[in-house]
C-alpha cells in the first residue's frame, strides 16, 4: 500500500519519495500504514509494496456486521470531501461483485452520513443500464437500504462508468439513476469549460480512437496466437479470453496494451486539436482501451460537485503504466492498495482520525471463539461462555440463511462482466 505524491498543479510526473510533496490533507491524515517504503519510486514499473501487517479483522470476519444504523451527519468532516474508488480489487474481488462485506459497507455508510461524497470510478461501461451497475454493487446498495441511508446522504453517492463516460447517482430509493447530461445543470454541459472532458469530444474523434485500438488488438491477438476475442462497445474496445479457456497470459496482455498505447500516442501527436484522452490498460484477465480516463473522471466530479482537488482522495490498485488508476495521480492524491482488505484499513484510519468511528464499531473480542462482539451478536455479557456462544451462533445462522436465500434467488442468472450480457447458468 502506498501514497502517491501527484499534484494537479504539476504537469510532469517527476520521481519523488512518497513521503514528500504530498497534499497537506494526506499529510494530516497520516494514512500511511506500517512498513511503507518511503524510498520507493512511485512512478516506477515495480509492483506495489506488500500489504501492511495490520489486523485483517476488518474484512475477514464474515459473521460480523459493524452496522451503525443511526445517521450522525456532521457539518464539518476533518478529512477528504470527496473519495473516489476503483471497483475491481478495490471494493470487491477482481471480476466479482460487492456481495457481502458489511465492515467495508459500514465504513462507506459512515463517510456518507458525515458529509463525504463517495464515488465509484470504474472502467465497467454498461452505458446507462443501471441494473448492471447495481448488480456489481448489490451488497453495498442492499446495506444502504437495510440501514435506511437518508435521502440527503444518498445524494452524495455517485458512480462514474466507463472511466468518465456515464454518470449515475444514488436516489432516495437506494437505486442508481442516470444524471442528466445536457441542458441546464447537465453534467456534460457544466464541465465543458474543463479541457478534454467528454462534453468537448466529437463522434469522429471517438470513432478514430476505437478503430485504431481495435485494429491493434486484433493484430496483437494474431501475432501472439492468443485464444481470445476482441469486442467493441460504444466507448471502449476489449481483448477478452474465449469461454472455457485457460485465460490470457499477463505478459501477452501487457504487450497488447503497450502496442495500443504506442499507436494512440502517434495518433494524438498528429492531431491539430488537443489530443483525445484515452486509457489502455491491463485488467488482469483482459485488456481494454477506453475513450477517456480516470483523470478526466475525477476532474469531472470535482468540477460538477464544486469540490477541491486538495480535498479529493482516489483509492485504487492499478497504478502502473499499464493500469487504469495511474491517470488519477495527476488530479488528486492517491492511495495504492492491493485488495479490498487494504481499502477497509484505509477507510478505518480516515474515520478514526476524523473522530467519526463510533466506539461500538470497534471489535471487542470476548473469548476464544474469535470476533464475537456484544453489538454484532445482539447479546449481553454473560459469565457463561457457552450461553454466549450459543446465542451468538443463532444470530449468525439467521444472517447466513438470509444471505443464502438471496444468493439462491439470483442463482439462475449471471452477468458476463465483459459484455454486460445476462446469461443462464
Amino acid at each position: 500500500m502506498a501514497l502517491s505524491d501527484a499534484s494537479p498543479y504539476k504537469k510532469d510526473m517527476t520521481t519523488k519519495s512518497a513521503s514528500t510533496e504530498l497534499y497537506p490533507l494526506v499529510q494530516e491524515l497520516s494514512l500511511s500504514p506500517p512498513r511503507v517504503d518511503t524510498t520507493s519510486n512511485v512512478t516506477s514499473s515495480s509492483p506495489p509494496p506488500s500489504a501492511p501487517s495490520h489486523p485483517k479483522e476488518d474484512a475477514t470476519t464474515s459473521s460480523t456486521t459493524e452496522a451503525t444504523t443511526t445517521s450522525v451527519t456532521s457539518d464539518w468532516f476533518c478529512g477528504p470531501s470527496l473519495i473516489t474508488f476503483d471497483g475491481d480489487q478495490t471494493l470487491y474481488s477482481d471480476g466479482e461483485n460487492f456481495e457481502s462485506n458489511p465492515v467495508l459497507a459500514n465504513y462507506l455508510y459512515l463517510l456518507l452520513t458525515h458529509g463525504v461524497t463517495v464515488a465509484v470510478v470504474t472502467a465497467a461501461g454498461y452505458e446507462y443500464q443501471t441494473e448492471k451497475y447495481e448488480l456489481r454493487l448489490s451488497g453495498l446498495l442492499r446495506y444502504f437500504e437495510e440501514h435506511h441511508l437518508a435521502a440527503e446522504d444518498c445524494d452524495r453517492f455517485y458512480l462514474m462508468g466507463g472511466e468518465c463516460n456515464y454518470l449515475l447517482k444514488l436516489g432516495p430509493d437506494w437505486r442508481l439513476h442516470p444524471v442528466k447530461e445536457w441542458g441546464p445543470g447537465g453534467w456534460l454541459m457544466v464541465t465543458r469549460h474543463k479541457p478534454q472532458t467528454p462534453g468537448n469530444w466529437t463522434e469522429s474523434e471517438i470513432r478514430q480512437v476505437l478503430d485504431v485500438s481495435e485494429e491493434t488488438m486484433k493484430e496483437s491477438m494474431v501475432d501472439q496466437k492468443l485464444r481470445a476475442n476482441v469486442i467493441r462497445k460504444k466507448r471502449s474496445v476489449g481483448l477478452i479470453p474465449i469461454a472455457n479457456s485457460t485465460g490470457i497470459p499477463r505478459e501477452a496482455l501487457d504487450e497488447t496494451v503497450l502496442r495500443v498505447q504506442e499507436r494512440l500516442r502517434y495518433l494524438n501527436e498528429e492531431r491539430v486539436q488537443s489530443p483525445l484522452p484515452y486509457c489502455a490498460f491491463n485488467g488482469g484477465r483482459d485488456a481494454w482501451v477506453d475513450v477517456g480516463n480516470k483523470s478526466v473522471g475525477v476532474t469531472v466530479l470535482q468540477s460538477y460537485l464544486g469540490l477541491d482537488p486538495e480535498r479529493t482522495l482516489h483509492i485504487g490498485d492499478q497504478f502502473l503504466h499499464t493500469g487504469n488508476d495511474y491517470a488519477a495521480r495527476g488530479v488528486c492524491p492517491c492511495v495504492w492498495i492491493t485488495s479490498p482488505e487494504e481499502t477497509t484499513y484505509i477507510l478505518k484510519n480516515i474515520l478514526r482520525l476524523a473522530d467519526a468511528l463510533p466506539p461500538s464499531s470497534e471489535h471487542q473480542r470476548k473469548d476464544s471463539f474469535g470476533a464475537l462482539t456484544e453489538m454484532n451478536c445482539g447479546i449481553t455479557t454473560s459469565s457463561n461462555t457457552h450461553t454466549t456462544a450459543v446465542s451468538c451462533k443463532k444470530s449468525l445462522l439467521q444472517r447466513s440463511t438470509a444471505n443464502l436465500n438471496e444468493t439462491m434467488r439470483r442463482s439462475s442468472l449471471f452477468m458476463d462482466v465483459y459484455t454486460g450480457e445476462m446469461r443462464k447458468k
